[in-house]
């Protein structure tokens, strides 16, 4: 039982940590601590700006609730999460469309239920931005790499309340979990999601449900999220440009990452951000060799149970097919597990084995590293291979073959693999 305790209070700090409270007189605007790190206008606005969620509070006791937002319909706030959601998702497509706008424009429409009016989430003609509907991966697909021509997922979930709520999907923290924003509270919370069922807290209870078929999300092709272009020390212009947290051109991990974004073989974890020291996962490492390898046509099926995204599906079925990788069990891939190094170099070796024939590997290229005991002997020739290639460098003569590669290594391994 103490165990249980201590856990539930390490994870309650954990989750305060990756969302952060939203305090009264906050600053103008917050930045969500979860890709794609969108910012959140907490302050009254009369204008939406593409790119930031503005926060539109449902709730009267709350220190983001604004009046001017809701006008008229200011007495039914409380009713209308939709309304709150169909309003915050807009603005972060550029358009403005307060509560009391989307009100008076359905009224008009002759939309009308049990309050003054009635929420058609669809019917956006008078304002601008394309009612999209989707599911939950699909919806977050476009909003990470829509470069803000895709708003936030709404979704609704029917165990909340007595008649459910509907809250946006604001960001992803890890692959299964995702940070909320919700009118009802002044906080942004996480939710899990995975194989179609989602778990959030509430009121200090677990709630589980299957998420309905009423994601959706809004378009608009008229606005992007863009920064002014970085160039090289040369004058040509960065092809990672577009990512805030690359490393200057001096540093070693610039060129890979440059090499493999301008070759369309890795992109951001979302529109800004590259995240170079972030783990890569075995889903992304043979989905950057199925673009190295062309994107071929796939048709084989694969015995993996726990495939539950469709952006890595055919990344999957090809480095099956082809021998890359045989999953980590007979039926089990494990896409969102780390890859070691030993792991990568296997898949590179057998890639390039796919591709241009088996090289004779000189067994002794490791025998320098202290550690070469520790590599598994279904990666030793690999490893010998691409320690006598140079495509993999040690370090303290150390070659920490069950150690973790993050996204900047892999470039750059990449980068001198294809080069060579």
């Amino acid at each position: 039982m103490k165990k249980r305790i201590i856990s539930a209070l390490l994870m309650l700090v954990l989750v305060a940590v990756l969302v952060g409270p939203m305090t009264t007189g906050a600053s103008a605007s917050q930045q969500l601590t979860a890709t794609p790190y969108t910012p959140v206008e907490y302050s009254y606005s009369a204008r939406a700006q593409a790119g930031t969620i503005r926060y539109c509070s449902q709730l009267k006791m709350s220190p983001y609730f604004y009046e001017a937002y809701w006008g008229p319909y200011v007495d039914y706030a409380g009713h209308e999460c939709l309304t709150a959601c169909v309003s915050m998702a807009l603005s972060y497509v550029g358009v403005s469309a307060t509560p009391a706008e989307l009100g008076d424009y359905w009224n008009m429409k002759g939309y009308t239920g049990g309050v003054p009016f009635r929420t058609i989430q669809w019917d956006t003609s008078g304002f601008g931005g394309s009612y999209v509907k989707a599911s939950l991966d699909g919806a977050t697909a476009n909003y990470l790499n829509g470069r803000g021509t895709y708003s936030p997922a709404v979704i609704h979930l029917k165990s909340y309340s007595v008649n459910g709520h509907w809250v946006m999907v604001a960001g992803k923290i890890d692959a299964h979990t995702y940070l909320i924003v919700d009118p009802a509270n002044d906080y942004a919370w996480p939710l899990t999601y995975y194989n179609g069922v989602v778990t959030y807290q509430r009121n200090g209870n677990t709630l589980t449900e299957t998420l309905s078929d009423e994601t959706f999300q809004y378009y608009n092709a008229s606005v992007s999220v863009a920064l002014a272009a970085k160039t090289h020390a040369d004058g040509a212009v960065c092809p990672s440009t577009v990512y805030t947290d690359v490393p200057d051109e001096g540093n070693w991990a610039h060129r890979g990452i440059d090499f493999c974004v301008d070759r369309g073989l890795m992109n951001g974890v979302d529109t800004t951000h590259f995240q170079p020291s972030a783990q890569m996962t075995r889903a992304m490492l043979v989905t950057v060799l199925y673009r190295a390898a062309g994107c071929p046509s796939v048709s084989a099926a694969v015995p993996f149970t726990d495939l539950d995204a469709d952006w890595y599906r055919s990344a999957v079925a090809w480095a099956y097919a082809s021998g890359v990788t045989a999953g980590m069990t007979d039926n089990r891939f494990d896409p969102y597990g780390t890859v070691t190094r030993e792991q990568m170099v296997a898949m590179l070796y057998r890639f390039k084995t796919m591709q241009s024939g088996a090289s004779n590997a000189d067994l002794s290229a490791i025998s320098g590293f202290a550690d070469q005991a520790a590599i598994a002997p279904w990666a030793t020739t690999a490893f010998c291979w691409a320690v006598d290639s140079g495509i993999i460098n040690g370090s303290d003569n150390l070659l920490m073959p069950q150690g973790n590669a993050d996204r900047a290594q892999i470039a750059a391994i990449l980068m001198r693999y294809l080069q060579a």
